[in-house]
């Protein structure tokens, strides 16, 4: 499916439609993640402004499913991966890749490729990761409501430094930010962590889009 930018009115009807799938916390945050999509689509991609908003309003409808029914979805769409190797979902990840089904099951209008990617990798991103796919990551991480002096001092650098920077300044923004996720993490990193990391430390272009 292509990417379609969904209008002002659609964006509306859609954050009433993923209230229920979130708790209020929840819905407060993604609420500034669309808000940080909008900020960075407005310098880096106006002209997909409104998918970015769309990807952020989804991005974590699965989150308050238990594991096991976040496994459920996954399995039911085959979203994932056994072509990667991977025999297990890390369970803090998990509902990126369901959240993914779950968009194709209940928002079918809104399961472009690029939107549904975008939810699947906003945990962990991948190698290739695309300009659509990385605004969401970072908006995601830096989005004010987080309470981290980490997150809050990257979404200040972003909001001084993007707008003359573009592109570069959001590689920057995106290295620290997984430099800072796996300097937290408790064991062992995901896979698609470590390799998105190695990608934009290797200075290759990113796609604008899939």
């Amino acid at each position: 499916m292509e990417l379609r930018e969904p209008s002002e009115e659609e964006l509306s009807e859609l954050r009433e439609r993923v209230r229920p799938y979130l708790s209020d916390e929840r819905y407060a945050h993604t609420l500034s993640v669309e808000g940080e999509c909008a900020y960075m689509a407005k310098i880096l991609m106006p002209e997909h402004e409104h998918s970015l908003r769309a990807a952020a309003l989804l991005h974590d409808i699965a989150k308050k499913q238990t594991y096991e029914k976040q496994l459920n979805y996954i399995r039911e769409c085959d979203i994932l991966e056994m072509e990667k190797g991977k025999t297990r979902i890390i369970p803090a990840v998990a509902h990126a890749p369901a959240g993914a089904a779950m968009v194709t099951l209940h928002f079918p209008e809104y399961a472009c490729d690029d939107i549904v990617s975008a939810v699947r990798y906003h945990t962990t991103g991948h190698d290739g990761m695309t300009l659509f796919e990385a605004i969401v990551f970072l908006a995601d991480y830096i989005e004010p409501t987080r309470k981290y002096a980490e997150c809050r001092e990257l979404h200040d650098f972003v909001h001084e430094n993007l707008s003359c920077g573009g592109e570069r300044i959001l590689r920057r923004a995106l290295i620290r930010c997984i430099e800072n996720t796996l300097a937290h993490i408790d064991g062992e990193p995901d896979d698609d962590t470590v390799k998105t990391l190695n990608y934009l430390q290797s200075g290759e272009k990113m796609p604008r889009t899939l």
